[in-house]
């Protein structure tokens, strides 16, 4: 059972969510939602789930990647890991994360930005998505919640907290 905790008033987390849905029932895996609508409201709505589950998700978030110490705190009190949307995510004590690189993406809006600058109209640049995903995973939140990582993840995901 997965604990969803997320902005309804993102709507980056809601179509996250969604996809998140859609997901675990096609999968057969169960999930419990508790919403936020501010920084202060991340601690509660994980406490809320951390009996019920046996991990976090939460999609890229700007609130709840604000108050990512007080997310991680609660999860790791209830020795859940947090999966989450977003590599700045992760590098504040998420578990997990296939998600946006900010890099990445900084680099992509760069180029985006030049071609209008070189003459592009705005109008005819298409809208894109994020063109390579972060693949991280958290060696210290693993250690604190007592899961080994096998040896094919070393090489797959960017560990970090090591």
């Amino acid at each position: 059972t997965f604990g969803f905790v997320y902005n309804t008033s993102e709507i980056n987390s809601v179509t996250g969510i969604e996809r998140a849905r859609e997901y675990c029932d096609e999968h057969g895996l169960k999930y419990k939602e508790a919403t936020i609508t501010g920084t202060a409201d991340v601690a509660q709505a994980a406490s809320s789930l951390a009996g019920e589950g046996d991990a976090f998700f939460t999609p890229n978030d700007n609130t709840v990647a604000s108050a990512m110490a007080a997310y991680v705190e609660v999860a790791d009190k209830a020795g859940i890991p947090v999966y989450c949307g977003a590599d700045s995510m992760v590098n504040d004590g998420g578990f997990a994360t296939v998600g946006i690189d900010y890099d990445v993406l900084g680099v992509q809006t760069g180029e985006m930005i030049e071609r209008i600058i070189n003459g592009a109209e705005i109008a005819d640049t298409p809208v894109e998505q994020v063109a390579e995903y972060a693949k991280m995973l958290n060696v210290s939140e693993a250690k604190k919640l007592g899961i080994e990582i096998p040896a094919e993840k070393e090489t797959e995901f960017q560990l970090i907290g090591e």
